[in-house]
């Protein structure tokens, strides 16, 4: 399975680079059979079983950056760090390096209590916030905390420019990003035609009507994806 995922990365991130200087993009993410990523009210559901979660991490490790959206951040508390075992580290990979944990967050709604801002976080975050937002004092406290607060103008829909956003990345050094949600920030990148590679794990589960779709109404470009099934 690891060979395959190194397959998918490689061969895509080697083909997104040779027209563009933008960071390669792998948006990934697990479903239901009926297309949710979430409960009720974004409560979290195990759609990954134990490969799948490899898989995840592993490219987790191959990717300079892992992005997400406030919601994940407020629902999940995530860490967004590798964790691998000694046997599931691709061969040659050396020490873990953890991917620069990137959130989008328009309204500045981080919490200061968040796990990736703890002394034992390996990466502090990149928060890219709104200009509303540039001289606030949530955006001082933040920094105080070891954040690094982007402020970038939002698109026609209200949410940070993706275009702005990549640049922000390329100048600091960003190649690769990891996309992993939530359901926003999964329908505007399907709707920006900025995905260089996409890998969707279905769970064989129905979570209902009630459940977080991945995607509402989007009306998904015309890209040319690398799949993968699990």
């Amino acid at each position: 399975m690891t060979t395959n995922y190194d397959f998918l990365f490689e061969r895509s991130f080697e083909q997104s680079n040779k027209d563009t200087k933008g960071p390669h993009v792998t948006l990934t993410y697990a479903q239901s059979l009926d297309g949710k990523i979430a409960g009720r009210h974004g409560q979290q559901l195990i759609l990954s079983g134990a490969q799948s979660m490899t898989a995840t991490h592993i490219l987790r490790l191959k990717h300079d950056a892992i992005l997400v959206g406030i919601g994940t951040v407020l629902n999940d508390d995530p860490r967004l760090t590798v964790r691998l075992t000694s046997e599931d580290l691709p061969k040659g990979s050396g020490p873990i390096r953890h991917p620069q944990p990137i959130i989008l967050d328009s309204k500045l709604r981080f919490p200061t209590t968040a796990k990736l801002l703890l002394p034992t976080s390996p990466t502090r975050p990149w928060i890219f916030t709104s200009p509303i937002h540039s001289s606030s004092q949530k955006k001082a406290n933040l920094e105080r905390l070891g954040a690094r607060v982007f402020v970038l103008d939002l698109d026609l829909s209200g949410h940070i420019s993706l275009e702005g956003l990549f640049s922000t990345l390329w100048e600091n050094n960003i190649r690769s990003v990891m996309v992993e949600g939530g359901a926003s920030v999964i329908s505007s990148f399907l709707k920006s035609g900025l995905v260089d590679s996409f890998l969707l794990t279905i769970a064989p589960v129905y979570v209902g009507k009630d459940g977080v779709s991945a995607v509402k109404d989007a009306e998904v470009k015309k890209n040319i994806f690398q799949e993968a099934s699990i």
